[in-house]
């Protein structure tokens, strides 16, 4: 892994300020389908497109989980099928994303926390959704991992070191599910039972979404003592891409809900753009 000194690359804000998302990624299987969450992932593509002319897309994912923090610096990542159990289309979908090694690597030179790598790509966190957005995989996109072994103040804290990036006209994008207990949703797939919520998914969806509006950090970080917080929330992974999403907004932004629905009976299809 080589470090590029920081002189080399410049600072310069080239571009408008881009706004920030966080998608409920769901199932593998969206990539494949043509449905109102799909719908909606092609309609917020098309409007950023338009109205911001983002330069490049960087991903959080809720699949990419390390020791220490990597971006992801290659020039054309791989698209990692990092799943099992699903029908052969699923595992010869292709999206062909462009990378961008130069921003990734700046990234890294501007953070003492993040180092650069290329033996990740993109998985299925990323062009699940990515595939939707931008179709034509026009924005060049990389990813940043999550420290698993740290805690999520920690994670709130690191998004602040991505700032910049928006300023340069990168995209930030969380990609998880604030509500992700897959275990208690196995027994309804495939059974009919998809547009639901337990009682604990509700009350969970309901305080979470209250507090993100409120760009409550402090209480989202302890939700294990909100209503349905342990059940909603068993381990962490889909639920740290939304801290790095909401740690991101800024003074006087605001958050507007452009999803919402629980699937599954315990996976919340949440999503928010802050701007």
């Amino acid at each position: 892994m080589t470090i590029l000194p920081k002189e080399l690359f410049s600072l310069e804000k080239t571009n408008q300020l881009q706004p920030v998302w966080f998608v409920g990624h769901g199932s593998p299987m969206n990539a494949l389908a043509d449905n109102p969450f799909t719908q909606h992932l092609n309609q917020l593509g098309k409007t950023v497109l338009e109205h911001n002319s983002p330069k490049a897309v960087l991903i959080v994912s809720a699949h990419w989980l390390t020791r220490g923090t990597f971006v992801q610096a290659s020039s054309k990542p791989k698209i990692i099928y990092d799943f099992g159990g699903f029908p052969p289309a699923l595992h010869h979908f292709h999206y062909p994303a462009v990378g961008d090694a130069e921003e990734a690597n700046l990234l890294a030179s501007q953070s003492a926390k993040i180092q650069a790598t290329t033996e990740w790509g993109l998985d299925h966190g990323a062009w699940t959704v990515l595939c939707h957005l931008f179709p034509k995989a026009e924005l060049p996109c990389f990813e940043v991992s999550i420290d698993y072994g740290k805690p999520l103040e920690y994670h709130v804290s690191l998004a602040q070191e991505l700032q910049f990036l928006r300023e340069r006209g990168v995209l930030i994008l969380g990609s998880g599910n604030i509500v992700h207990n897959l275990r208690a949703s196995m027994a309804n797939l495939g059974n009919g039972r998809e547009a639901f919520g337990y009682d604990w998914a509700q009350e969970f969806d309901v305080w979470s979404s209250q507090k993100i509006q409120d760009k409550d950090l402090s209480a989202l970080i302890n939700y294990e003592g909100a209503p349905g917080g342990k059940e909603s929330v068993p381990t962490p992974d889909h639920y740290i891409p939304m801290l790095y999403s909401l740690a991101l907004a800024r003074k006087g932004e605001e958050v507007h809900y452009t999803y919402n629905e629980l699937v599954y009976g315990g996976i919340s299809m949440r999503c928010f753009e802050i701007k």
